[in-house]
């Protein structure tokens, strides 16, 4: 994991300066729009925001379990605090997108414990255990106040939830490929993201020079936003 410092000269000033987030990523701020800081890593979070509402009405109109729309209401959770903070680049904000994140994955997390379960059950322990456990991490990590921390805690979590899904699927191998299609997804993306993360220099010469008659192609952290959103949105549904 790495924390990415931003420090081109290519940002200009914006609606939501001055910066108060730890993080800024390699986009740079306030070319687009006066309002937006990072217009590419903003926008792209409609592919979430859209993906957990179509989740939700789906489940609902199928009568499906409640534990489903809380999945993809925590999809859509995750997708509107990242569009707030990529918008704004502000510590608060910050704060809403990076926690809506373990919440998130701590509904997955639930959601792949109890999948065997009947509809009108609930495992109110394991849910219990999960929303404590995401909030002492929400907790230690404001107090903290290192992104590693949490970037970290997210990636033990979602391991977590990888592990016990495979763990699931061996005994139903029909859903195999579906699960392997949401997983590739997901690590393409977090492949991209760390390019972001790593190369930024070159990709903003890369931006500036070939690339700048197709300005979103390289915006790697933009497209880890859509693939995690497809790679999600399909692991919900296995």
């Amino acid at each position: 994991m790495y924390v990415p410092i931003l420090t081109s000269g290519d940002d200009m000033d914006g609606a939501w300066n001055p910066t108060t987030a730890t993080l800024d990523w390699c986009e740079a701020n306030y070319v687009w729009s006066f309002y937006i800081a990072e217009w590419w890593n903003t926008i792209s979070n409609l592919v979430m925001i859209l993906f957990g509402l179509h989740g939700m009405i789906r489940v609902y109109r199928s009568g499906g379990e409640q534990r489903y729309i809380w999945s993809f209401m925590s999809l859509f959770a995750v997708g509107f605090g990242s569009w707030l903070f990529h918008m704004t680049l502000t510590y608060p904000m910050q704060l809403v997108d990076e926690l809506s994140m373990l919440y998130g994955v701590g509904a997955l997390l639930y959601c792949a414990f109890e999948i065997k379960s009947k509809k009108s059950e609930a495992n109110y322990p394991l849910a219990a255990f999960l929303a404590l456990l995401a909030t002492l991490v929400s907790a230690t990590y404001v107090i903290i106040g290192h992104p590693v921390y949490h970037q970290g805690m997210f990636l033990f979590m979602v391991v977590v939830l990888v592990v016990k899904s495979v763990a699931t699927l061996r005994t139903s191998p029909r859903y195999w490929r579906l699960f392997a299609l949401a997983l590739a997804m997901n690590v393409l993306g977090f492949a991209l993201w760390n390019v972001d993360v790593h190369l930024c220099p070159t990709l903003r010469r890369l931006r500036a020079g070939p690339a700048r008659f197709a300005p979103a192609l390289l915006e790697f952290h933009a497209w880890w936003h859509v693939l995690v959103s497809f790679g999600m949105y399909v692991h919900i549904i296995v």
